[in-house]
Parts: C-alpha cells; structure tokens; sequence
C-alpha cells in the first residue's frame, strides 16, 4: 500500500459514493469517496494501477481529509468553496492567519466586524457550513470504518448520511439493523455487520429485526399477508437460532391476531379493504334494458341482471365464455343512464387490451390514481393523490384482470372511491394470483361478495379455448394434431426432451417459422417461461439467445446485457423525471448516451442514459444506465405476461422447471395466446404441472374479515 496527499483539483465523476477525480498535481484517482469537496485536501492510502484507456491511476481504499494549513491554501480553499469572492478572502487570510478556518468556524461575530462587507449572517452561514463539513466527513470515516469489509452496495453510506446526517455512525451503532431499511441490504447482512459491532445474538434488537425480514419474506415470496404464530417461531429460529421471546407483542409495526402475525400496513390494508366493500355493498335495484339483453345467452343475461341489482359485483368466468361481451353491455346500460364510467387494469398491457375489445379509453390503476413524484433518500418515489379526501370521479368504476391485483393496490384502490360509486371487477380466479402479497380477488369470492361466473364457451376459439376449461377442471388435455389456426386447430405441441434442442426449436419458430405466417418475431411473437433464471430454459437464456438471433448489430450498453434496439421490460414502479412507469410496461431501447455533462473542465453530471420508448401508453423516458430497472423481454416470465396477450405465444415445457410448474402457471400461459399457442419439451411435464394446485394457498384474513363486517 502507497499514500499520497493531495488537492482536488477537477472532480471527473462522482455518484453513489464513487469518486474519479484529478489533483491539483496531475495525479488521478478512484475509489470510494461519498462527499468529496474541490479544492480539499486528502490523504490517500492504495496502490497505482493501469488502465489501458486513460494511463496510470491511483486507487485509493483509505481517505483522510487533510485541511489547508498556510495562508495560501487557506485562501484559495474558501475561494474555490464559494464562501467568498477573491479580495474578501485576502481579506480574511491577511487578518487571522493560519488560524482562519478555525476562526471561520468558531468566531463568525468577530469575522464579520473585521472584515468590511461581510454580514454577521454570512459569516454564521459559513462557520456552520464549515462545522456540517467536518461533521460529515467524520461521519463518513467512521461510517467506512464500520461497514467495511462486509460488501454492503455502494448507495449505503450516501443512503445513510440522506436519512441521518452526521449522526449515522450513532445510529448504525446503536441499532445496526436500520441497515435493512437501505435498499440492496437484507437481513443476513445487516446480522453481519450488527454481530461483527459486538450486537448480543440474545438481543431483543436482533429478535424485531429478524421478525420484519420473516414477515416480509412471507410476503415477498410466498405472498402471505398473515403468519401463524407456530410458523414464525419455526422460522425464527432457523434465522437466528432463538426463540422471539414474545417480541411480537410490543412492536408497532406488527399486528398480532388470532395467533397470527402480520405487518401492521398490510394488515391495515386488508381492513380497508373490508370495510370499503362494505361501504359500497349496498343492493341498487337497475332493471336492464330490453335493448341490452338482446343476443346475451341466459347466464350472460342473469350476470348483466345481477350487476345492475349491486353497487359491488364481480363478473368471473374462463376464456371463451364471453366476459368482454357481457361487460360491454353493462357497461352501455350505465352509459344509458348517463353515469360516468372509468375503466382500469393493474398494467399497461392489459388496458390497451382492454382499450381495444370495450372500445373506449382504459388506463392503468396507478394512472387513474394519479401518482405524484417525491423525493426520499432512496431516490424518487411516488404516492396517490386519489384516496381519501380526494376520490375518483367517477359513478361506476371497471376493474378489469383484477387476479393482478395485490392487497395495497387494492386498497389504494377502494380508499380513492366515493361512497356512491358503483364498482365492477373482472376477472378469472383461476390464473396466478398477485405478485404482490394478498389472494383479493380468491378473497372477494370467498366472502361472498356479489358476482357470477360464466361457464358456457360462447364462442369457437379452437384448442386454445378447450385446453383451459380442461385444465381449471382438472381434465386431461390434448395439442392439436396439426397447426390449422383457421379450423380451430391452434394449439400444437412440439416433442423434445434436450433442452439445448428445445433452445433451437424456439429460435428456429421466432425467426423463421412464424414470420413466414405474417407474425413479426419481436412483437407479433411472446416466449414464456415459468422461471426467471434457472434452467437454460428460463428467461435469463432464453432471453440470451433471442438476442442474438433478432438483435445481433445492436450497440451494447455498457455495464449491461442491453443492446440499442432491444425489446424491454419495466421492472419497478417508479417515476422517471416527468415520465411515470410501471412495473410490466414493454418498450423498445432506442438511445444509450454515453457522454459526459462538462461546465468547464468538470464534470457537472454524468449521463450515461438510456432512453426507451415505452408503450400503452407511448411515452419516452430516460434514466441513468446505474438506475435502471430494466430486463430483455423477448421471453417474459408468466407472471408478467398476466393480464395481457400475443398472437402466438411459445411455452417451453420441461421437466426441469420440477413442482414449481403448475396448474395456475400453465393455465395462464395457454390464455395469453389470441391466435397460435405452441408449447415446445416434454407433453409430460405439462401434464404434470396441470394436475398440481400452486401457490394460492395464501394465509389471508380479508375474506373473515368481510364476513365478520357483515
């Protein structure tokens, strides 16, 4: 290890902690650094490297600020500070010396009656810039000190010093486990850090800890809202090797019931939930139009009836058997009436679709909610400026794909209705539930809330339509003998048991098969695999693979797996400058701007955006390469290709893919495809997967509690 000492001279890049600047020597140097100041003085501790682009550089692992001690680098120091102007700063060194930071900082009264010009508020101004300064780099010293070691992202420190000022190191001292509320940092690695900070593994701070990481990973992974009692204490003590000691009981955040534990906001939120419905639940006698029911099979017309006679009504049933046509007419009897219809879906893609076949305007949930941008230190976030207060205006509101729609959501939901809104779901109950935590829709059916599900297919969209009755029933299925969209025939398997070959099937289908059918292979054409990154048949390969087969001149992106021209996928909810975005929504790649923003001879912001031009609606956004959130999307998983549909969609089958493949899974993959469903591997493990219920088992409250509000 080497040291040298030097002034900051020009600051080339700075973001997330990450530092590439140039001394006032010539020297440049990299490394961790979360608040450097030019024209500050360091020392730093590492070793010379060289990088074939830009010569020999220093890399630093160890920093400490070194402050200006003669009056000449005091001077150009609170110069170049912009504390002062160039003549008040001679001023300054000329009276106090070697002594004038410390003057600066402690004195500020007596600085500004010795030097004319200078008010007494400039002054204070300055001394406590200066006390913040040297706060904040101490803080950060011993912040680096602490968590070094333990490979925590590199947004931590910044995250920390955002929330905490300088009194991070205190907090984290204290109670290491707000680690856990910095993004990228889970509770292993918080444990880590809190046990290598001499933490009791007996503590009660370790025990609140290790129970919001058990609830939420509940939640997260397997979609619980609530938690047995027996069940958290098993996985407690797997995590931690201690019992909770009855933690639970006296902690805000966490709501125990019923020998049920649940976090306190998803358990407010199925309250709300419940007591919303209940608001809205009263009976509202509509009689239909004659006109209306004309050309409705007897159960479209007994679901129509039963609509008008609720204020809440869900309108279920499996693909085929004329949901979109039966809604269509409810939705005209209240247009009859003159009441202000809002239509909505959980995604981008499932209110184009929904756009299309109703044949007015659907948006998004979040878009009829009206999300606004705020800051926190954890970067630009968002909240509904729809809720309580402030509802939606709208008679009746329709809810479309409402299987999507996750416990919050719903809530969020129901909260931004007014009492006297009408408001009608739609969807199918035997699809994947939610993402997110919650079974709302399984729920709703389950209290016996209003609703009707139609059984009888109306119309004769071939295989396609016959294989999911057949699976939602439990029934064997069988792929069409041949491919004859036109007949009905539309629903074809391909046998092969080598995923390497199934890899090449798939290709050979996308870029050449289907295009010679008129079905353009980026969009006409969707890959679904039930996993994201195991197998070389998940998305993460097949994803790879199709890449290079549509994309292969693209420009690569550096840092990532994109290339310009990629078809991409949102993966976060988040709000891009003015552009809102939603976890789902699918655009194409289209800039990658690596360029440098320069005032002068500094860098000012480093750009490094990508743009993408996002659909449903069209939209342009652009966001740093560092703050991306998004994937390749030439193959989705199931689960984001829910409440939308393809022409042709491609399934690989395997058995691989082991329990995790299921009813719900498969089920939902064949209902994606409009035209063409072609499912590529093992017939077997299809069958397989069709015999097993999957994870909709989640541990819930919201139906108990609506029955119980009745």
């Amino acid at each position: 290890m080497e040291t040298i000492q030097g002034t900051i001279d020009i600051i080339n890049f700075a973001r997330n902690g990450f530092l590439i600047a140039r001394l006032e020597t010539g020297e440049t140097i990299l490394g961790n650094l979360s608040e450097p100041v030019e024209g500050q003085s360091y020392t730093f501790r590492g070793q010379w490297v060289d990088n074939p682009k830009f010569g020999k550089q220093f890399k630093f692992d160890h920093y400490q600020v070194e402050l200006p001690k003669d009056g000449d680098g005091i001077r150009r120091y609170i110069t170049r500070a912009k504390w002062v102007g160039v003549k008040t700063a001679k001023e300054i060194v000329e009276a106090f010396g070697e002594r004038t930071l410390e003057v600066l900082k402690n004195e500020p009264e007596r600085v500004a009656e010795t030097i004319s010009g200078l008010t007494l508020g400039r002054a204070q101004e300055i001394s406590k810039t200066l006390k913040d300064q040297e706060d904040m780099e101490s803080a950060i010293i011993e912040l680096e000190h602490l968590l070094g070691g333990h490979h925590l992202p590199k947004k931590t420190i910044p995250q920390l010093l955002e929330r905490f000022k300088s009194d991070a190191p205190a907090q984290v001292r204290h109670n290491p486990y707000v680690l856990q509320d910095v993004r990228g940092v889970g509770f292993p690695t918080a444990d880590r850090v809190a046990l290598a900070t001499g933490i009791d593994r007996q503590s009660q701070a370790r025990r609140l800890a290790a129970t919001i990481h058990v609830l939420k990973e509940a939640a997260d992974s397997r979609g619980h809202v609530w938690l047995p009692l027996e069940k958290y204490e098993e996985k407690l003590l797997k995590l931690i090797g201690a019992p909770s000691d009855g933690v639970a009981y006296n902690m805000d955040n966490v709501v125990l019931e019923k020998e049920m534990l649940a976090l306190k906001d998803l358990a407010d939120d199925e309250k709300d939930v419940a007591g919303m419905i209940r608001i809205l639940s009263d009976s509202s006698l509509l009689e239909p139009d004659d006109e209306n029911l004309e050309g409705l099979a007897p159960d479209q017309q007994e679901a129509l009836s039963q609509a008008l006679s609720h204020k809440v009504f869900i309108l279920t049933g499996a693909p085929g058997t004329g949901k979109t046509f039966t809604l269509q007419r409810l939705i005209r009897e209240f247009e009859d009436r003159e009441m202000v219809v809002k239509l909505a879906a959980p995604t981008g893609k499932a209110a184009k679709r929904m756009s299309e076949v109703i044949g007015q305007e659907a948006v998004t949930i979040h878009r009829l909610l009206e999300p606004e941008p705020y800051q926190t230190s954890e970067g630009l976030r968002f909240a509904f400026s729809r809720g309580i207060g402030h509802p939606i205006f709208a008679d009746v509101v329709v809810m479309d794909e409402f299987s999507m729609v996750d416990v919050s959501l719903a809530a969020s939901l129901l909260r931004a209705l007014d009492s006297g809104t009408r408001l009608v779901i739609v969807g199918d109950h035997y699809q994947l539930p939610s993402v997110g935590p919650g079974s709302v829709l399984r729920d709703l059916l389950a209290a016996g809330v209003p609703s009707y599900e139609l059984t009888e297919i109306k119309r004769n969209t071939g295989d396609i339509v016959k294989a999911c009755h057949a699976i939602k029933d439990g029934r064997p299925v069988s792929p069409s003998p041949h491919l004859d969209p036109e007949q009905g025939l539309n629903l074809r398997h391909i046998e092969e048991s080598d995923p390497y070959r199934i890899q090449e099937i798939i290709r050979d289908l996308v870029v050449n098969r289907l295009p010679q059918r008129g079905y353009n292979p980026v969009w006409d054409v969707q890959v679904l695999s039930p996993m994201n990154e195991k197998t070389l048949l998940s998305c993460l390969h097949l994803n790879d693979m199709l890449q290079k087969a549509l994309n292969p001149m693209g420009r690569e992106v550096k840092g990532t797996p994109l290339r310009i021209g990629d078809k991409v996928i949102q993966r976060k909810n988040e709000s891009i400058g003015e552009v809102f975005v939603v976890n789902g929504d699918l655009g194409t790649l289209t800039f990658f701007d690596d360029k440098e923003g320069r005032k002068g001879k500094r860098v000012i912001e480093p750009t490094f955006k990508l743009t993408v031009e996002f659909q449903y609606p069209e939209r342009e956004a652009q966001n740093f390469v560092k703050d991306h959130h998004l994937a390749l999307a030439y193959c989705l998983t199931i689960h984001k290709m829910q409440g939308s549909e393809a022409p042709v969609v491609i399934i690989p089958v395997h058995s691989s893919f082991g329990v995790f493949f299921n009813r719900e899974l498969i089920y939902t993959a064949i209902s994606r495809a409009r035209d063409i469903c072609i499912t590529v591997g093992q017939w077997g493990a299809l069958e397989q997967a069709a015999t097993r219920i999957g994870n909709n088992r989640r541990i819930t409250r919201l139906a108990e509690i609506i029955r119980g509000a009745k």
